[in-house]
C-alpha cells in the first residue's frame, strides 16, 4: 500500500481501502494509517481466516451500497 500511495500521489491518510479479506485488505491498509471499510463474504478461505480486531479508521458494512454513505 506504501507503493500505491506513492504511484497515486497520495497520503496513507488520504487512502480507504475496501475489502472483503480482513488479512489481506483491511489489516494491511490499517497498517500503514490508512482507513478501511471490511465487507465480508459469506464464505472465507483457510488461509485468509485471521482475527479481527476494531481500529479507529475501521467501517464494517454488510452491502457495498451501504459505502455510498460512509464515503
Amino acid at each position: 500500500y506504501h507503493r500505491l500511495c506513492r504511484e497515486l500521489d497520495v497520503t496513507p491518510d488520504e487512502l480507504v481501502m475496501v475489502g472483503n479479506s480482513f488479512k489481506s485488505d483491511i489489516a494491511p491498509a490499517l497498517k500503514i494509517g490508512a482507513s478501511a471499510v471490511h465487507i465480508p463474504f459469506h464464505t472465507t478461505w483457510a488461509h485468509e481466516k485471521t482475527e479481527e480486531f476494531e481500529h479507529p479508521k475501521l467501517r464494517r458494512i454488510s452491502r457495498f451500497e451501504e459505502l455510498l454513505d460512509i464515503l
